[in-house]
């Protein structure tokens, strides 16, 4: 069957799932874009530029399972490089497209615009090479072979690929097979499962406190359902990492809470450090996750990586997870655990309202315990807004949309503008800071271009508060320009509707809710005023930890006493 090789290339990526590819139109990808437009079951959708396009597409892989972003070649490539790094560090499968200059072009090292005149056309090829799992330049020639190759490791590695269009290469057409693109599970080593297998169990039968610790991109691989179907058989209790946080309902009995090293609650410490068979799912210790290296986890831990498994310094190679873990589910091990007792989990707080009272961090959040819903997706930058975030007792259903590793600040925003082009009827909010909205703000006029009705809590407090808690607390550089962010809601909003409401109390905090609750059809907005100095505890001892580690001994004392609220 003949085909063009842009047509092609838009069949295979709407087989796998992806109706929405986010970018910038440029020069060299026009002519693609001119046969996307054409297209039924396929869109394009601008964003502001392209770093803000690939935090939009990071955003909505998390929500549908894989994503699409399209750039011009150099200067669109470069700018949306941070986004693509941060959907590499935290396993979002990402299709990066290209619109390279012509290939006669590229064959001739023709000095091009876009490039740095000297002829060399593997410069942007090799910055992308560290962040993708795969990568590609088409040829008529190549292209049915490498497009299946590379959306192939894309799905399989839940990392993203990168694919170079040559812009005169789109309209040719070329011979394609008539089969939809299959990407079929890597399948174990029968052998290998079956020793791995047969150690675990004897492990479990011995075992007097079993547990479990789960780590990163639980639900990007697909193992979700198969670890809380394993952890409830076999009744014993589990841990989350910061990246695992909702990925199973907290009111599970066996969740004790969240493993941070030796941050941890002295009762999550004592049922992960004191395991004699501990079980991690796809677990890695950072310095953001682990107390800044303070973990102390058994040697022999069993750690089952997507599609090998860890146990001590032994690796069984050629072992894919969702093998192991269906047939350990199907072995007869429950068990009746008593390590359930003593746990610490999140609990809500008590709110009642205090008339006319300055509103604090910590008193906000007590009131975001009570606010968020089963089902919210939930989306928050780095800094004050994720830590808050990790304190709350949430309900059934939440989908939690962070960078915990990759930590870029400004991602929140253009994430929850991709996560609501893949779920408009789910109610979405975002949590952020003054200093992480600024980078990206541009992007808030997508919500309204698409009628999209988000819940924004933007947290005013005039500058870089976790920066503030690390090192220099009255320092300028920690400061950033005030914006009269009601005035740019109204300059970006294209004169359509929306919910503004700015809190500096209490009462004030509780109003706007009651008022918002009823606005569910036009984005809503709460400005909270914070005071800048506001640093809760726990955030002041991470970023304790945070300096510890990073500067050592400081050659410069702060002269100023940090007061915490």
């Amino acid at each position: 069957m003949k085909k063009t090789i842009g047509d092609f290339l838009l069949d295979r990526l709407s087989q796998i799932g992806i109706n929405t590819i986010f970018g910038v139109p440029g020069d060299y990808n026009l002519q693609f874009l001119m046969q996307a437009e054409k297209r039924k079951d396929i869109k394009f959708v601008g964003n502001r530029n392209e770093l803000n396009a690939a935090y939009t597409a990071d955003g909505y892989a998390r929500l549908n399972g894989i994503s699409a972003i399209l750039t011009t070649y150099g200067v669109g490539d470069l700018s949306a490089l941070n986004g693509v790094a941060g959907a590499y560090a935290e396993y979002v499968p990402m299709v990066c497209l290209s619109g390279a200059p012509p290939l006669h072009s590229i064959n001739q090292r023709s000095f091009l615009h876009h490039t740095t005149a000297e002829g060399n056309y593997e410069d942007v090829m090799n910055c992308y090479r560290s962040y993708t799992v795969a990568q590609a330049r088409l040829t008529p020639q190549n292209a049915v072979g490498e497009i299946d190759r590379v959306l192939k490791v894309c799905k399989r590695e839940k990392r993203p690929v990168y694919i170079q269009i040559p812009s005169d290469i789109t309209f040719f057409e070329i011979d394609v097979p008539d089969d939809k693109l299959v990407c079929s599970l890597q399948m174990s080593d029968s052998l290998q499962l079956s020793n791995l297998l047969h150690g675990i169990k004897e492990r479990l039968r011995h075992a007097e406190r079993p547990a479990m610790l789960l780590g990163n991109a639980i639900d990007r691989f697909g193992l979700r359902e198969l670890t809380q179907e394993l952890i409830e058989k076999l009744n014993i209790p589990f841990a989350t990492q910061s990246a695992a946080q909702a990925i199973l309902d907290q009111g599970l009995l066996q969740w004790v809470g969240e493993y941070n090293g030796g941050a941890s609650v002295r009762s999550v410490l004592d049922i992960i450090e004191n395991s004699d068979c501990l079980i991690g799912i796809n677990v890695k210790f950072t310095d953001s996750n682990s107390g800044y290296f303070t973990q102390n986890i058994p040697e022999n831990m069993i750690n089952i990586m997507p599609f090998s498994t860890i146990v001590g310094k032994k690796v069984f190679e050629d072992v894919c997870a969702v093998d192991l873990l269906k047939s350990l589910i199907k072995n007869d091990l429950s068990r009746q655990s008593n390590l359930f007792s003593s746990i610490h989990k999140n609990k809500k707080h008590s709110w009642t309202v205090e008339k006319g009272k300055a509103l604090i961090l910590n008193r906000f959040w007590t009131k975001m315990d009570h606010f968020i819903q089963e089902n919210d997706v939930i989306v928050t930058d780095a800094g004050t807004s994720m830590r808050g975030v990790r304190g709350l007792a949430l309900p059934a259903g939440i989908t939690i949309i962070n960078q915990p590793l990759w930590l870029s600040i400004g991602y929140s925003l253009p994430a929850l503008f991709g996560s609501l082009m893949a779920a408009p009827k789910r109610r979405q909010i975002l949590f952020v800071g003054d200093g992480s909205f600024q980078l990206t703000a541009q992007e808030v006029s997508a919500f309204f271009a698409h009628d999209l009705n988000p819940i924004i809590f933007l947290v005013n407090n005039k500058g870089y508060t976790i920066e503030r808690s690390i090192m220099g607390l009255y320092s300028s550089f920690n400061d950033i320009p005030e914006w009269n962010y009601h005035k740019l809601f109204d300059a970006l909003s294209d004169n359509k509707p929306y919910s503004y409401y700015q809190v500096r109390t209490e009462d004030e905090l509780e109003t706007s809710l009651e008022k918002l609750e009823n606005d569910t059809l036009v984005p809503r907005i709460v400005e909270i005023m914070i005071d800048p100095f506001d640093i809760p505890k726990k955030v002041q001892d991470s970023a304790d930890r945070i300096a510890s580690f990073n500067y050592g001994k400081r050659g410069l004392k702060e002269l100023d006493k940090k007061v915490h609220f």
